[in-house]
């Protein structure tokens, strides 16, 4: 008779099938509007087109709802007022569309519903995906179907050929990768001025083509050709809040004295005839948002505005960010071409991130006059729910620097950093949605992310490393971490259903994963980029990756696996549970014999122990792969050693939760120097790497937000759904430090005095749960209590 283990992991393998195949649907009927675009033939390439809608109200509606998408952007006005843009962003397979009440935007009579819509070609950043421009809405409203749905209303629409792109090498330089495609240059003569507004003239503008009818994901079936599935939008619309002004450092050519009065007060700044002028705008801290620049007169006028992080030296280092003197601006540019009209507003289609801004203004035969600047902010809106208080003033330092990396680095998705990429990472991404969990209590762009990164995944079985993006990049470590984030979302929220709904993912990439490995239970030669940490390894990739037999990644493997368990265990998946535990247990101890190393006494990153790393070490405890007794030692091992590679900042999270199983919580809050130092050198937002950083504001590096919650306040899950809560603070140096984590049920508040021996803390109602101090347990109450020790 045959062994049934034969048979077990194509069974398994089937059941996951099942589970893909059988998903429930979600089916809605198909919108009564349709998507409006023109003839390919008849939009450029780089396509930026206005559309209009009018409609007379004998009366205001209390509530005039619409349904508003557009590829690959919109920005939508009713009667000339902005009201807001989108879609937020995703992949055409799960297109969001907008809702908004125009209700407060009308009048009586006669009302414009503008457009601009855009679709950049080859200079869309990389972020979106595309389809060529197109752009749907549909009122909610039955009465107002006939008057405002596209398809059936009157929509007229302008292709606006005073927008071209600026092109980095010809027009501007940017250092490093850049996926944020070109800048604008706004041709004032070309420009439709006054479009939006009902007294506006568009007797010569064209009607709208109308396309295929919007169908919601989940539908049944479609006809034609419809490529685009729509969905509600899941997450708020962006904190668009005014931005302070920035200040004038630096001032080249042509310059009245009086300008800077005029500057400060909000007056018009003059600058004569067939003059040049560069001035040095300073932020004093790095944000992102659309800024507005106003002019009048200056025909022929150009007027240059460019965007940057920082000033670079002639070596391209950046020194301390608050010099100037000695440096050069290097960032993406716009320009503006000037008709010599009043009152015109240049702004950007999409948003800029800068700390400094270089305008070049070269009048022609008329004097210019610039009258206006003003910013707005394009910020996922996050609220500050959590706090970490201490004596110290760095500490509060860093969480405010912290705080804005976080807020810079998201917007209708998380993002790596948003000068350079702004593409939403896995790697970047678990960091950023548990700061957002201990730091804002918000936990709605992490299911955004869960769910963008699960429609990812390819026919092979796992995740796209970055998502949405209209390239395709793989690195399938990343995928592990998707495991752990759905993990971690598991374990702090109660949602079953979400989760559940993604157990056929799980199963796809840890099957991929297991295809792959080789008899000694080692992951054999991997394809794609085995990204793992900035370090000297070959590609930023570990030892073996490519030949095989890479510990670090089998035992990140593991780390997934072990991570997946509780998941499986939950939803009563026993044939999986049972199985994965078995592979695990078997990769463990194919690693320990093989590849540790009793003269050093810790894992090498491969079996001939040719090299060896803190990263083998923080899978092989954070796995159990070295036995438990020895976490402490190693730990301090790893540490100490110097001729091993070392976790950068991105890999610091996961040193820091070695550190924390191991017995080692301190390390983290006594040794900020990473920190420290990127404060001493000027920066407002924490740095991509420590040195040579390309970008200025990089996500990973904000995690000190979460680690000071989690790790030093040590308040944690102590079970599912964070049904219970675990506290075991790490205060290192500290004598006195407090507190607050938000939790659905209401904020976890602690405070602690060590030199007096007593922490006071306070539950919300329904949460129970263990504080844990030198090895003694003491049981949490809801409300107010007072544990001495």
């Amino acid at each position: 008779m045959m062994s049934s283990k034969k048979y077990l992991k194509p069974t398994l393998m089937l059941l996951g099938l099942v589970c893909f195949f059988y998903a429930p649907s979600n089916a809605q009927q198909f919108w009564e509007a349709r998507w409006l675009s023109l003839p390919a033939s008849e939009l450029p390439d780089y396509a930026v087109v206005h559309a209009r809608n009018v409609m007379t109200l004998d009366e205001v509606p209390e509530e005039l709802n619409v349904d508003l998408s557009a590829v690959i952007r919109y920005k939508l006005y009713v009667n000339g007022t902005y009201v807001g843009q989108g879609p937020a962003n995703n992949d055409l397979e799960h297109y969001s569309y907008d809702s908004y009440n125009l209700a407060t935007y009308l009048q009586k009579g006669k009302n414009v519903i503008g457009l601009t819509v855009f679709s950049l070609g080859e200079m869309n950043p990389v972020r979106y995906h595309d389809l060529g421009l197109r752009f749907i809405l549909r009122s909610q409203e039955k009465a107002f179907e006939q008057q405002l749905n596209t398809g059936t209303a009157d929509w007229k629409v302008w292709v606006d050929n005073s927008y071209e792109a600026t092109f980095r090498g010809k027009d501007f330089d940017v250092l490093g990768y850049f996926a944020m495609g070109g800048g604008e240059q706004i041709n004032g003569a070309a420009y439709p001025w006054g479009w939006m507004e009902a007294s506006f003239s568009d007797s010569d503008w064209k009607q709208a083509r109308a396309g295929d009818r919007g169908i919601p994901y989940g539908h049944t079936h479609s006809y034609g050709h419809a490529e685009i599935s729509l969905s509600r939008r899941e997450i708020p619309m962006m904190d668009e809040g005014e931005e302070s002004k920035p200040k004038i450092r630096k001032t080249e050519g042509f310059w009245d004295d009086q300008n800077l009065e005029r500057w400060s007060k909000g007056e018009s700044m003059e600058f004569p005839a067939n003059t040049e002028t560069t001035l040095l705008l300073d932020q004093s801290y790095l944000t992102k948002g659309h800024t507005q620049f106003t002019f009048s007169g200056g025909e022929n006028a150009i007027v240059e505005v460019g965007y940057a992080e920082t000033l670079f030296y002639e070596d391209n280092s950046q020194g301390h960010r608050d010099e100037i003197e000695g440096k050069r601006f290097i960032g993406q540019m716009d320009r503006y071409l000037l008709d010599g009209g009043d009152g015109r507003v240049f702004t950007q289609l999409l948003p800029r991130t800068w700390r400094y801004i270089q305008v070049k203004i070269k009048t022609g035969g008329t004097s210019l006059k610039w009258d206006n600047y003003i910013a707005h902010k394009f910020i996922y809106p996050f609220q500050q729910a959590g706090k970490f208080e201490t004596p110290f003033e760095i500490h509060e330092q860093i969480w405010e620097t912290g705080w804005r990396t976080a807020l810079l680095c998201a917007d209708e998705t998380y993002m790596d950093c948003p000068y350079y990429e702004q593409l939403q990472y896995i790697g970047d991404t678990r960091v950023q949605a548990l700061i957002s969990l201990y730091a804002a209590g918000d936990d709605r762009l992490m299911k955004n992310s869960l769910r963008q990164f699960a429609h990812s995944i390819t026919d092979e079985g796992i995740a796209q490393s970055r998502y949405p993006s209209n390239l395709r990049q793989m690195i399938p470590p990343y995928s592990l971490f998707w495991i752990n984030m759905l993990h971690d979302y598991f374990m702090h929220r109660d949602d079953p259903q979400f989760v559940e709904d993604y157990i056929p993912k799980i199963l796809s990439i840890l099957f991929w994963f297991e295809n792959k490995m080789e008899s000694n239970h080692l992951l054999g030669p991997m394809p794609w980029w085995s990204y793992t940490d900035v370090t000297g390894w070959e590609m930023a990739s570990p030892p073996g990756f490519k030949e095989g037999g890479s510990v670090v990644m089998t035992l990140q493997f593991v780390y997934a696996i072990e991570e997946a368990l509780p998941i499986l265990e939950a939803f009563g998946k026993d044939l999986f549970v049972q199985y994965f535990s078995d592979l695990s247990t078997k990769i463990k101890a194919s690693v320990y014999q093989n590849a540790w190393d009793e003269s050093r006494q810790m894992l090498a990153d491969r079996v001939d122990k040719s090299s060896f790393s803190q990263h083998a070490n923080i899978f092989g405890i954070l796995t159990n792969t070295v036995p438990e007794a020895e976490h402490k030692s190693l730990f301090q091992r790893i540490i100490a050693e110097e001729d091993i590679s070392k976790a950068n900042i991105y890999f610091r999270f996961y040193l820091t939760r070695t550190a924390q199983k191991s017995g080692n919580g301190d390390y983290f809050i006594n040794n900020l120097d990473t920190w420290e130092n990127m404060l001493m050198e000027g920066l407002s937002t924490f740095a991509e790497h420590e040195n040579k950083t390309r970008s200025d504001c990089h996500a990973w590096s904000a995690s000190p937000n979460f680690e000071f919650i989690h790790t030093v306040c040590g308040i944690q899950p102590k079970s599912k759904h964070f049904k219970e809560v675990l506290i075991a603070p790490n205060p290192g140096h500290l004598s006195t430090f407090e507190g607050v984590m938000p939790h659905p049920n209401g904020p976890i508040e602690v405070k602690y005095d060590f030199s007096e021996q007593y922490a006071e803390i306070s539950l919300p109602e329904n949460l129970t749960g263990e504080f844990i101090w030198q090895g003694k347990s003491h049981a949490l109450n809801p409300g107010n209590q007072t544990i001495k020790w």
